[in-house]
């Protein structure tokens, strides 16, 4: 296409591939984004159930989610970070990834730390 069908403006196919391909980027942006924040949703869940009675085997399902959402945001920084466009999406996509990232910083000691101690607590009473 030379031309735009709607104009008749002449179209540069360089351009247009350049921003086309720009603009996939963007998409994907998104949608890793929102991938990430889902899976930092999962985590708190798996968290959250990890500390009903009779369930402890849940609190890897925790830590796997917790792993795995640091892997995505890891990808995600690499592949989109540098990305200059001024696309709502990525702005969006940015801020579910800021979202996820914030998850993942709240569930750090919540998830290490606080069940240990519990535990710990725990078997002090059971003992005692």
């Amino acid at each position: 296409m030379t031309t735009c069908r709607y104009c008749s403006t002449p179209v540069d196919p360089a351009v247009a591939g350049m921003i086309a391909g720009r603009q996939e980027k963007a998409n994907r942006a998104y949608s890793d984004g929102s991938f990430a924040r889902t899976a930092a949703v999962a985590m708190f869940v798996f968290l959250g159930l990890s500390f009903v009675p009779f369930l402890p085997v849940v609190y890897w399902g925790f830590v796997i989610t917790f792993f795995v959402v640091l892997v995505l945001l890891i990808l995600w920084h690499v592949r989109f970070a540098s990305l200059v466009t001024n696309d709502p999406d990525f702005q969006r996509a940015k801020k579910s990834k800021n979202i996820a990232l914030l998850l993942l910083i709240i569930a750090a000691p919540l998830g290490f730390i606080i069940p240990p101690l519990i535990d710990v607590i725990i078997s002090m009473i059971v003992a005692g």
